[in-house]
């Protein structure tokens, strides 16, 4: 989290913009995950994975906002709640869970980063 007393250019802004911009002690913080299964899957199986991953995230108090298909899983991994972020455990064991799944074949993870504003990729 960004400490708006180490950042002269936050401690000038008032505390309604810096909550409406996700700035300084309202930042969020998010990862990417990208995941690829070893074969296409059969719809059945995608929506078996789907709703086990699901469930697992949201065990977490996670959200998960991104796309798949039959041999993909790509998206962003945030807090559901405002103002809270998704830890570096939250991280370890949400890729400790799906490389532990069979159908997966690679499961990557980026690092935290500023879920608002960020441009990077996993």
């Amino acid at each position: 989290m960004t400490d708006t007393n180490q950042d002269p250019r936050l401690s000038r802004m008032k505390r309604r913009l810096r909550k409406k911009q996700y700035l300084g002690e309202f930042q969020e913080l998010a990862f990417e995950i990208k995941v690829s299964f070893k074969n296409e899957l059969s719809e059945d199986d995608l929506d078996t994975f789907l709703g086990d991953f699901i469930d697992y995230v949201e065990e977490r108090k996670l959200d998960y906002i991104g796309g798949f298909d039959n041999a993909w899983v790509e998206g962003t991994i945030m807090a559901n709640k405002r103002y809270t972020s998704p830890t570096a455990e939250d991280r370890t064991a949400l890729l400790d869970w799906l490389k532990a799944r069979a159908e997966v074949g690679e499961a990557n993870a980026s690092e935290l980063h500023d879920a608002w504003h960020h441009d990077g990729e996993v």
